[in-house]
């Protein structure tokens, strides 16, 4: 095996490891003796649900360290994979699936986001991806409003796949490419199931806000 290959797959282990640590879930249990899964209503270790439920500041520090672990294990691959190689979009790809589905928590952790912006903040100075998320993002919450918040995340990284796979036609960096193609569809895909799931909690609640209002609700 060639030494660059044995660098590529070192590199995916080390950000798949930093991925998994899911400090939603980690931070509260040890501050405040929370479990966030627990008490959230969508099980999810993630930051904000940490603000809700163990406070702002323990919410931001989830932030930056969620951010952290995916931006440092990219910015650290650039100096040893380059990112027009397609075996850099392993290395992106390796802290979102972590965060995703880390292997100590049966394969279900948390929805991807944070750490998500994380790896494309990690390859900014290459890429502005991370711009073309956080616009689709902005689109589909104050433009085009998608609820609940796993709905918008399907549909925002769904369209920030294609987006990206357009860009690979056009002589894009094939490695960064890919590797958004990658984060999309892992984030999708991890946010789908509850995306159904959260579409009808929260049609529940229009309809008993429009109960309580005695306003005639329509499906």
């Amino acid at each position: 095996m060639k030494r660059e290959m044995i660098e590529v797959l070192f590199l995916m282990a080390v950000g798949y490891l930093a991925g998994s640590t899911l400090f939603g879930r980690i931070l509260p249990k040890y501050f405040r003796n929370i479990d966030i899964e627990e008490v959230s209503g969508d099980k999810n270790p993630g930051t904000a649900n940490v603000m809700k439920y163990a406070g702002i500041p323990l919410g931001l520090l989830c932030l930056v360290l969620d951010i952290g672990k995916g931006y440092l294990p990219v910015l650290w691959a650039e100096s040893v994979v380059a990112p027009v190689d397609l075996l850099f979009a392993g290395i992106m790809v390796a802290p979102v699936l972590g965060h995703a589905f880390p292997f100590w928590k049966s394969g279900r952790g948390g929805k991807a986001i944070a750490v998500s912006f994380g790896v494309l903040l990690g390859i900014l100075r290459y890429s502005r991806s991370v711009w073309l998320l956080a616009a689709l993002y902005i689109f589909f919450s104050l433009v085009v409003v998608i609820k609940p918040n796993e709905k918008r995340s399907v549909y925002t990284f769904v369209l920030f796949g294609s987006i990206s796979a357009l860009f690979l036609l056009f002589d894009g960096l094939p490695g960064i490419c890919v590797g958004n193609m990658l984060i999309a569809g892992v984030v999708a895909n991890r946010n789908w199931a509850d995306a159904r799931i959260g579409q009808k909690e929260f049609r529940q609640k229009e309809k008993e806000q429009a109960e309580e209002q005695q306003v005639p609700f329509h499906r």
